[in-house]
């Protein structure tokens, strides 16, 4: 998984690069565990290139949902692909982690 990571505004962003099926993100959630041990708080993940996640997957970004919102803070998804955005809406993700089509609509 090749991953890209900068600040924008408060938040923390991430992105998946180069993944067509996102079925592990063990790694995604050591990274988030990091920036939570040093106080980044406020965490946007990006999937601009993913059309399909497994359960696996989505039971580690509840996790990480979680774990930042047991600090206060708050995780997000940022330019979902179409495929991926309809699969986080049929199981009803997007009621609890919020999801922007871009990274210039997260709240600062």
């Amino acid at each position: 998984m090749k991953l890209e990571t900068y600040n924008l505004g408060k938040y923390q962003v991430v992105k998946i690069h180069d993944e067509k099926r996102i079925d592990n993100l063990s790694e995604l959630r050591d990274l988030v565990y990091g920036y939570l041990n040093r106080g980044k708080i406020h965490i946007a993940i990006g999937f601009s290139n993913a059309s399909y996640i497994y359960s696996g997957a989505i039971s580690i970004l509840i996790d990480c949902y979680k774990k930042i919102q047991d600090v206060g803070g708050s995780l997000c998804i940022i330019e979902p692909d179409p495929g991926l955005f309809d699969i986080l809406e049929t199981l009803n993700i997007d009621r609890v982690i919020n999801i922007y089509v871009s990274e210039q609509y997260l709240p600062q």
